[in-house]
């Protein structure tokens, strides 16, 4: 399965060992455990950015084009997920849960998991997959050189923080 990882990274060894997401814990992995998240479309991964930025502009960042065997790839059963996974606190706590169990099992490399950005585009084949850099079978990956990313400058306004916000922010570095 093609995927792309979307990263400021430069560095290609570093951009898929997974320390980036033991130090700052994503939506399906906690702190210490190393998982690499990518995507199934680099516009998904874009707006992933953009949901998670703050207020960062959208600069030197690079896809790396990656191809992972079908089968050492597990798609997450969202039943199992509850009306408020998307949720920034109980949300996140419920997705690692399940993102915790997946890596521990051991079983494939990857875990096909829905964007809690845009959920619906599931079902269109857009999807977010979370790796484990530590299993045996990673070694099966297949990785390109990066890709520069020239990202349309229109959408700086959306990841530049509300004009309450600034104020609050100019607020406090007087203080």
């Amino acid at each position: 399965m093609r995927l792309f990882r979307i990263t400021q990274q430069l560095d290609r060894a570093a951009a898929f060992d997974g320390v980036g997401s033991s130090l700052y814990p994503g939506r399906w992995n906690e702190r210490t455990r190393r998982v690499i998240y990518t995507t199934s479309r680099i516009s998904l991964g874009i707006l992933e950015i953009i949901a998670q930025s703050s207020g960062a502009p959208l600069v030197g960042y690079v896809a790396y084009p990656l191809d992972v065997p079908s089968e050492a790839l597990a798609a997450f059963d969202r039943s199992l997920l509850s009306r408020t996974w998307r949720s920034a606190d109980a949300g996140r706590a419920e997705c690692r849960i399940h993102g915790e169990r997946w890596r521990d099992a051991g079983s494939t490399t990857g875990l096909i998991v829905p964007s809690a950005v845009v959920p619906e585009a599931y079902d269109s084949g857009e999807f977010n997959v979370v790796l484990n850099p530590l299993h045996t079978d990673f070694a099966r990956a297949t990785f390109e050189d990066a890709i520069p990313l020239d990202v349309d400058v229109r959408l700086q306004p959306v990841v530049s923080p509300l004009p309450s916000q600034r104020r609050r922010r100019r607020g406090a570095k007087v203080m």
